[in-house]
């Protein structure tokens, strides 16, 4: 049992121990937590088998990467606020820059939810360059016949996205969530869309939270949501 640990702190990077536990949080599938590794034969893989049959259960064995994640990572930088609109002096990053930047860094998974988006705002491209470099893109959109004109240009420019939306109880429900979530390991939450309006016009507000416990616990609830048919994907 100890080998198996020991190899899995060596091989798992500290996004790649929280994505694994996070899918055996939901589920207890190994096979499907495997899957969240990137390449089809991570090392990994076959280790996780042994430590799962060590230690009895995959609960035990998401705590158990939990705690790899957390002795791997540095301790979490202070929450900031990101605005945008008139800039002042001590002013932290602009909604824009803040949006490019954090996807830019994405290396395996990005999460964005929005009610609106606009083609060519900074962070829709930002979005279809980490889809270009193989990062894992996964946007949540209002499916509501309003904004379905929006959906259709944005699955179209973000091909190889995989796009969800809500239906809470059989209808569409109004997706009014605007988050950002990288690698499980950073999460914007933000009053802002993905649109050029939010970009440049308007005056909005969000806090930026570098700090994986808080980034994979709400990474989780939307993968819950997936689970419990509340977000389903658009065709």
């Amino acid at each position: 049992m100890a080998d198996a640990l020991v190899q899995l702190a060596r091989v798992l990077s500290p996004t790649q121990a929280t994505s694994v536990a996070a899918s055996l949080e939901i589920d207890g599938r190994l096979d499907y937590a495997a899957a969240t590794l990137p390449g089809s034969a991570h090392p990994a893989v076959p280790i996780l088998g042994a430590a799962l049959k060590q230690l009895g259960g995959a609960a035990l064995l998401a705590v158990v990467l939990r705690g790899y994640a957390a002795a791997g990572l540095k301790a979490p930088k202070p929450p900031r606020a990101v605005w945008s609109g008139p800039s002042f002096d001590g002013d932290s990053d602009h909604t824009a820059a803040a949006v490019a930047h954090l996807i830019d860094e994405a290396i395996e998974d990005v999460f964005a939810s929005t009610f609106s988006a606009t083609l060519g705002s900074p962070f829709v491209e930002a979005l279809w360059r980490a889809i270009a470099r193989g990062v894992t893109v996964t946007v949540l959109i209002d499916g509501g016949e309003k904004m379905s004109g929006t959906a259709e240009k944005l699955k179209n420019k973000l091909e190889g996205a995989l796009f969800l939306t809500y239906i809470p109880d059989g209808a569409f429900g109004l997706q009014h969530s605007k988050v950002v979530i990288v690698d499980s390991a950073a999460a914007l939450v933000t009053s802002a869309n993905l649109s050029e309006a939010a970009a440049h016009r308007n005056l909005e507000v969000g806090v930026l939270v570098c700090d994986p416990e808080f980034a994979s616990k709400l990474r989780q609830r939307f993968r819950t949501l997936a689970s419990l048919k509340v977000l389903i994907a658009v065709d």
